[in-house]
């Protein structure tokens, strides 16, 4: 990971600069990762006390945001550093103090936090550059353990999607020749088939520009925020497809009768606002300044768990659609289909639902963004 940036250091304040997840070695004493930090600070003054201090997730280092931490003392917060460097005259040249640190870790992979922690009376303005590295990753060394085996889901499920797009533009056109010879049931079912093939090939690009971000990200260390962004905004519009597909689907839509206009206009109105909130809301996680010290799920903020009840709200409106529809048709030759493959495809609403839960109760702060990515992007397929 490669990072910079800049800060105003308050005076009895800490500020945290990022955070960095680092694996574990179990040989006594021997190297897990390594840590390079410069700072830059041309107005620091020979009186000034602010040091460098590097805090881990262990309760008695960094136990995260809480009043416990709030109320320490400049000194104190500085005890609880399991490894610091005080700021020499050195920051205020134009190259700035480059600070090297071994990190040891023998247990299990934990989060280390970098912060500037300011015990003068007076404020200090700061450039910094943070290059974290897991040594015995090899080529994916700088990602973070929690990101390390992303690459490795991405890269099979591009493949996968690719594969159904194929697919499925192949059943386009089969319906497409059935819908030529005047068939009304291919002619209600080929709107169900173009929206599908829609949302897949929105999926598959997105996981197409998460990959190469990542082959990126592995090269430079480097976020590639257009990449990304884009990635995360393609998730979205396929995630937006595939409900509404869902829900016109649930009304017999699309299978028993002909989709119409209103009915999309129906579905941007009532689905457009949240899953707006969930991309602007994932794009916060990203990158906003209370993450560099923050390891939670987004889904299990405040305003995430709302967007987790409105998630809610919508698998009980496809639910008891999904009813109504059966028993109209059960009796017809659709029935089947509802009885059967609408009731699996309410699993989707489900995935953001189960992995909000497993983050906050279960699983370990570097283990929720891999098994998030297998769970959502897995019921999608």
């Amino acid at each position: 990971m490669r990072t910079q940036g800049s800060i105003v250091a308050t005076a009895n304040s800490t500020s945290f600069l990022s955070k960095f997840c680092f694996t574990f070695n179990p040989i006594e004493k021997q190297r897990a990762g390594t840590l390079e930090v410069t700072v830059r600070a041309p107005a620091l003054t020979p009186d000034q006390h602010v040091v460098l201090l590097l805090l881990d997730d262990e309760a008695y280092s960094f136990p995260g945001p809480t009043s416990t931490w709030n109320n320490l003392s400049c000194e104190e917060r500085t005890r609880r550093a399991k490894l610091h460097h005080r700021l020499m005259p050195d920051a205020a040249s134009p190259n700035g103090q480059l600070m090297r640190f071994k990190i040891v870790e023998e247990l299990r992979p934990r989060w280390w936090y970098i912060a500037l922690n300011d015990c003068s009376s007076g404020t200090i303005t700061a450039d910094f550059t943070i290059h974290a590295v897991n040594n015995a990753y090899g080529w994916t060394s700088e990602f973070s353990t929690d990101k390390r085996c992303v690459l490795y889901f991405l890269v099979p499920l591009v493949v996968v999607y690719s594969c159904l797009a194929v697919l499925q533009f192949y059943a386009n056109s089969v319906l497409a020749d059935m819908a030529s010879a005047d068939s009304a049931s291919s002619k209600a079912a080929h709107p169900f088939a173009r929206i599908l093939m829609a949302g897949l090939s929105l999926a598959c690009g997105a996981t197409f520009l998460s990959v190469l971000h990542n082959v990126l990200y592995a090269l430079h260390g480097h976020v590639h925020p257009i990449a990304h962004i884009a990635a995360q905004f393609l998730y979205v519009s396929s995630d937006f497809v595939l409900a509404s597909l869902l829900l016109l689907v649930s009304q017999g839509k699309c299978i028993s009768y002909i989709m119409v206009a209103a009915d999309g206009w129906r579905m941007l109105r009532l689905l457009g606002p949240f899953l707006v909130s969930c991309f602007l809301l994932e794009m916060w996680g990203d990158y906003s300044v209370s993450r560099r010290y923050s390891v939670d799920y987004v889904y299990t903020t405040n305003f995430g768990w709302a967007l987790i009840l409105v998630d809610l709200v919508l698998l009980g409106m496809y639910a008891v659609n999904l009813r109504r529809t059966y028993a109209v048709e059960r009796d017809r030759g659709d029935g089947a289909f509802y009885c059967t493959w609408g009731v699996a495809y309410g699993a989707w609403f489900l995935a953001l639902p189960v992995t909000a839960v497993l983050s906050q109760a279960i699983l370990a702060p570097y283990v929720w963004l891999f098994v998030s990515l297998a769970i959502t992007k897995t019921v999608t397929v």
